[in-house]
C-alpha cells in the first residue's frame, strides 16, 4: 500500500513539474523584463558620420527606442544605399553596438551636372553631404550605350586606371582628380598639384601608371621645369611626349 502511493505522490509530482515547465515555456516571453535600449553605437563607418546613418535609420531619438528591436534596427540601417550589412548586438546593459560594412566606393561620376558615387561593382549610388569623397576620382564623359545606359567597357577601362595607379604609386593616386572618357575617344586626366592634363589613351593602363610613377618625382622635384610642361602625352608605345616650348621625347 505504502509503495502504492509512493508511486502515485511520483507521479503526481512530475505531472506538477511538467505542467510547471510547460508553463513557462509558454509564458515566459510576456513575463521576462522588457530591455529597455538608451543608445545605439555604431562603429565601421568611414563615408559618413554614425548619427547620419542613424538619422536616416530614423534611430538617432533615444526616446522612441521603446520596444525596439535588434532586428529592427538592423534592417533599418542595411537600406541605407551606402552599406552592405550591419552586425547588431546587445552590450548586456542598455546599449545596442552595430558594426557597419561600407560598400566600396571607387570613383565619384558626373553624371548630367550632378554628382554621383559608383562602387567597384558598378553600382551609382546618390551623393549624400557630409560624405567623404575627398582621395575619390571623379570618372566624367562616360559614353552612353543605345539604351542609354554606360558603357561597362569604359567603367572597366576607368576602374584599372585607378588600380595600376594605385598600385605603381600611392602618392599619385592622391592626386588622381579626374579621369576624363571623353565619351570612348582617348582619355585625359588630371591630377591635382599639376597644372598640365595626362593624355593617357586608351590601352597599356600598367606601363603608362609605371612610367607616370618615375615622371611624377621628377617633375614634383623641379618647380621650372615642371611650369614649363604644357601637356604629357602617354599615347605611344614606349614613349613619353611632353608638351614644351620645344617637344621633348624620353624613351619608355
Amino acid at each position: 500500500m505504502n509503495e502504492r502511493k509512493s508511486k502515485l505522490l511520483g507521479l503526481l509530482l512530475f505531472l506538477i513539474l511538467t505542467t510547471g515547465i510547460l508553463y513557462v515555456m509558454m509564458t515566459g516571453s510576456s513575463t521576462n523584463v522588457k530591455i529597455e535600449y538608451q543608445q545605439i553605437e555604431l562603429t565601421g563607418n568611414e563615408l559618413l558620420p554614425a548619427d547620419e546613418y542613424l538619422s536616416y535609420a530614423r534611430l538617432s531619438d533615444s526616446k522612441k527606442y521603446n520596444g525596439l528591436t535588434l532586428l529592427e534596427v538592423k534592417t533599418r540601417l542595411e537600406k541605407h544605399p551606402y552599406l552592405r550589412k550591419a552586425e547588431v548586438e546587445f552590450d548586456g546593459i542598455n546599449k545596442i553596438l552595430v558594426e557597419v560594412k561600407e560598400k566600396e566606393i571607387k570613383a565619384v561620376l558626373l553624371q548630367k551636372n550632378a554628382l554621383k558615387m559608383v562602387t567597384d561593382d558598378k553600382e551609382i549610388l546618390p551623393l549624400f553631404p557630409p560624405a567623404n569623397i575627398s582621395e575619390l576620382p571623379l570618372i566624367s564623359n562616360l559614353k552612353l550605350n543605345r539604351n542609354k545606359s554606360y558603357s561597362d567597357e569604359d567603367f572597366d577601362f576607368a576602374f584599372r586606371i585607378i588600380d595600376a595607379i594605385s598600385l605603381s604609386d600611392t602618392t599619385v593616386r592622391k592626386n588622381l582628380a579626374e579621369i576624363n572618357l571623353r565619351n570612348g575617344r582617348d582619355v585625359i586626366l588630371t591630377f591635382t598639384g599639376l597644372s598640365c592634363p595626362v593624355l593617357f589613351g586608351k590601352y597599356g593602363e600598367v606601363k603608362k601608371a609605371l612610367m607616370l610613377k618615375e615622371l611624377w618625382l621628377k617633375i614634383m622635384n623641379d618647380e621650372n621645369y615642371a611650369s614649363e610642361i604644357e601637356y604629357i602625352d602617354l599615347r605611344y608605345k614606349n614613349k613619353i611626349f611632353i608638351g614644351k616650348r620645344n617637344t621633348e621625347t624620353i624613351s619608355g
